[in-house]
């Protein structure tokens, strides 16, 4: 389906999360959203985390909000697909880790499907070793979508 507000609800979905409103990402999200890293950590075949629902989601988002002080994406490159239901960020991140103050520069490629004005995919590509180099504890949730992503 052709979503001409692609670009402006993925916007408004980053800003949200750069500014950690809750509120703010769960309005852009459609209640059976899926967010994805498709490249996991190590040589292996799946995908590294699955979210599945907006719950879920929200509840990765809320871990974020904690493991991070700041999140950012300075300078993101917008692009949005020829139909108008997909807009795509390239851009690198500014953030700092909470527990270590270290700062926290990945490199990423987000791609945001949308139907209906929701986003109903989240399929994010950064760099999964520079996190885990982080020694960032994951928490439940993303214990469970690490877990579903290994059973695909």
């Amino acid at each position: 389906m052709t979503t001409p507000n692609a670009l402006v609800i993925a916007q408004t979905y980053v800003r949200a999360v750069e500014s950690k409103n809750r509120d703010g990402v769960a309005a852009t999200l459609a209640d059976t959203v899926r967010h994805i890293f498709p490249i996991s950590y190590g040589p292996v075949e799946h995908p590294q985390a699955v979210f599945e629902g907006k719950d879920e989601v929200l509840a990765y988002i809320d871990s974020l909000f904690n493991k991070f002080s700041s999140m950012r994406w300075p300078a993101p490159d917008w692009t949005v697909s020829a139909d108008g239901s997909r807009a795509f960020l390239e851009g690198k991140g500014d953030g700092v880790v909470a527990h270590s103050r270290s700062p926290y520069r990945n490199t990423y490629m987000i791609r945001f499907d949308l139907e209906n004005g929701l986003i109903v995919r989240v399929t994010e590509y950064a760099n999964s070793e520079y996190y885990v180099a982080q020694n960032i504890p994951p928490v439940e949730v993303e214990i469970r979508a690490a877990e579903r992503a290994a059973a695909l």
